[in-house]
């Protein structure tokens, strides 16, 4: 009968460990849910909403102009298992512990070989205007110099809300290593 007991308890010890495992592998390279926490993204996002994130197809495309991301600040996002020991981690954590890391919500405006450039209020990429009827606000330039070459495997962004956004005018364009995922839906 003890025998039986232990065996019982080691069964659910591993049903419970791989459950975890399995739950951090889909959150870090499948799909994920996140909340919007500015409003930088006004009026397509607001603050508040939660969104539907595709972290899979990014592993076979690359971002594509237009395309709602969320991208880390200032560091790539790790390989499966560094994500997945980040996730569990703040699973598990009796203090609560969750990812710090900084995360932000843009819309991708140029891909690599784009020249972007900002003139008047108005966004040009490759020397045509963009017809951007989403966004909040006017288009100036901020830190970063105009006309702007999107490097190889890097990204311009924007927030839609331009007059409250920190985004590529002020940190420069973005390697998409550092893309976690497209938004679907909110």
């Amino acid at each position: 009968m003890r025998k039986s007991f232990l065996r019982e308890i080691r069964s659910i010890g591993v049903t419970i460990i791989g459950s975890i495992i399995l739950v951090s592998i889909i959150n870090t390279k499948v799909f994920a849910m996140a909340k919007v926490q500015q409003s930088s993204m006004e009026n397509t996002l607001h603050s508040g909403e939660k969104l539907f994130v595709d972290k899979l197809s990014y592993s076979f495309t690359a971002p594509k102009r237009g395309d709602i991301i969320i991208f880390l600040k200032d560091e790539e996002k790790g390989n499966l298992i560094e994500e997945s020991y980040t996730y569990i981690k703040g699973i598990i954590s009796l203090n609560n512990i969750t990812d710090n890391r900084i995360r932000y919500v843009k819309r991708v405006i140029g891909i690599p070989g784009d020249e972007i450039n900002i003139e008047s209020g108005n966004v040009y990429v490759n020397g045509e205007k963009l017809n951007e009827d989403y966004i909040k606000g006017e288009t100036y330039e901020r830190e970063i110099s105009f006309p702007l070459k999107v490097g190889e495997d890097e990204i311009f962004v924007l927030g839609d809300n331009r007059e409250d956004s920190r985004d590529s005018r002020d940190f420069g364009t973005v390697k998409i290593e550092q893309v976690e995922g497209r938004v679907i839906f909110k």
